[in-house]
């Protein structure tokens, strides 16, 4: 068994080594309003409804997610209380995983709005979190069993009130050691999509 873990291991290893990220093959993606798909820096479907100058902001201000209608395992399931315990921490560890990128403006969450000059809003809805399958992780591999983890989200102007750009991001996360630990693997793929809305951010 643990030689074929190592195998497997190996392999996973050699795949990582050659696999180039979508993001970094992409050349600056548009700004002009529009409907986009396999937008940028690896964004699956983004709205621009008005383009804005990211330096123009000071602050980053990330609303409490919505979960309202994500579907959870059943209760009898083991995987029923990591996906809980995930989507009560939500918001916290996509706001963690923003203060991670390499953005200038401060980045803080808030539960109510805030109206000040120079603050951008990101909020957001959780459509998607799925544990995927330990087992599939560790016998299948090469993506057998993933993490699926996607938002919807709107970007807005803490001053007008305006949206300015609407986003829907999956990520997937199919490896980890012996299968992955449930919550490990969940908040890591969390992590990788406020990336993506680094990125994005970082567009303008």
């Amino acid at each position: 068994m643990v030689s074929k873990f190592l195998a497997r291991f190996a392999l996973a290893a050699v795949a990582c080594f050659f696999f180039v990220p979508a993001h970094a093959k992409q050349a600056d993606a548009p700004t002009a309003p529009g409907r986009y798909t396999d937008w940028g820096p690896d964004i699956d479907q983004i709205e621009i409804l008005k383009s804005f100058h990211l330096a123009d902001y000071t602050r980053i201000v990330v609303e409490p997610f919505s979960s309202d209608g994500v579907a959870l395992p059943s209760a009898d399931e083991n995987t029923y209380k990591p996906v809980k315990n995930v989507l009560d921490r939500f918001t916290p560890l996509f706001v963690a995983g923003l203060r991670d990128g390499e953005l200038s403006q401060s980045v803080e969450s808030a539960a109510a709005p805030d109206s000040g000059a120079h603050v951008l809003h990101l909020r957001g809805k959780v459509v998607l979190l799925d544990p995927g399958s330990r087992a599939k992780r560790y016998w299948g591999g090469f993506g057998a069993g993933a993490v699926r983890v996607e938002i919807r989200g709107e970007i807005v102007d803490g001053a007008s009130g305006e949206v300015l750009v609407t986003f829907q991001q999956q990520r997937r996360s199919g490896f980890g050691g012996f299968g992955g630990d449930y919550e490990a693997l969940m908040e890591r793929t969390i992590g990788q999509v406020a990336e993506d809305a680094t990125r994005l951010l970082q567009q303008f």
